[in-house]
């Protein structure tokens, strides 16, 4: 398959999306208990963290890989982020220190992103049995932060409705 130029500039457009999503949530993050673990998963802080995590030890590892290898590398010697990933105590106390280290490594991905030529998109990687392109690839992860963003959103939404419903409540309850 021959990446287009414009299936590339969607995916750059995609990935600095995900910069700006980081940055809109600094100004409603603080309004929810984003350190509050949910029955299952994790906080909002710990995703944020393992958001980070993922990028800078998997993805942009394997991307730059790709490119100081001339062989394709074969993504079963690289540990999954799920695997790796530990809440690191200290950044998990101030949310918006970590928003904005998402934001920094975001725009350094994208600098990388933007600076590969058309023709290395067709580079080949292998997974497992299957060998996909470093386009591919990079839509994987630009598809999985768009699940973890929702999730986010969703928490966040959740936390919202949840304090909307409270006031509500105190309210009738101050009437009645």
């Amino acid at each position: 398959m021959d990446v287009t130029q414009t299936q590339v500039n969607s995916l750059i457009e995609d990935i600095a999306y995900l910069e700006h999503e980081a940055d809109a949530l600094k100004y409603v993050i603080e309004n929810v208990p984003y350190s509050q673990k949910p029955p299952a998963g994790r906080s909002i802080i710990e995703t944020l963290l393992f958001l980070d995590h993922a990028q800078q030890e998997y993805y942009r590892k394997v991307i730059e890989d790709v490119f100081q290898s001339t062989r394709p590398i074969n993504l079963n010697s690289y540990t999954d982020p799920e695997e790796t990933f530990e809440v690191d105590k200290d950044d998990s106390k101030d949310v918006q220190k970590v928003l904005y280290k998402i934001s920094k490594h975001r725009a350094a991905l994208l600098n990388l992103i933007r600076n590969i030529q058309l023709i290395d998109w067709d580079r080949s990687i292998k997974k497992g049995k299957y060998d996909l392109s470093l386009y591919d690839f990079a839509r994987e992860m630009v598809n999985r932060e768009r699940r973890v963003l929702k999730e986010i959103a969703d928490l966040v939404l959740t936390y919202q409705n949840d304090k909307q419903v409270q006031r509500e409540l105190e309210s009738r309850s101050q009437n009645g």
